[in-house]
């Protein structure tokens, strides 16, 4: 991890955050929100948390723990839909 990796990443944060807040002052659907905390998590993922270079075995960890949140927000809106 370099500290150009680490600035970059805090200045994209950054931006996102702004983003997010500029959405939600207008008023935008879910639909961006969820895709700005989505841009945020893989920022997070592969620079904090190293999954660019980690082994095989913890990407797979990583993949199947972001399939089990999807598979619980379909859950949720198929519940809510369905109501």
């Amino acid at each position: 991890m370099t500290i150009r990796s680490l600035i970059l990443t805090f200045l994209l944060l950054i931006a996102l955050a702004a983003a997010s807040w500029i959405a939600a002052a207008a008023g935008t659907g879910t639909g961006l929100a969820l895709a700005i905390a989505a841009a945020k998590a893989a920022a997070i993922a592969l620079v904090f948390m190293e999954l660019r270079h980690a082994h095989a075995v913890d990407k797979v960890i990583a993949v199947t723990a972001i399939l089990f949140v999807v598979l619980l927000c379909a859950g949720t809106v198929v519940d809510v839909e369905l109501r």
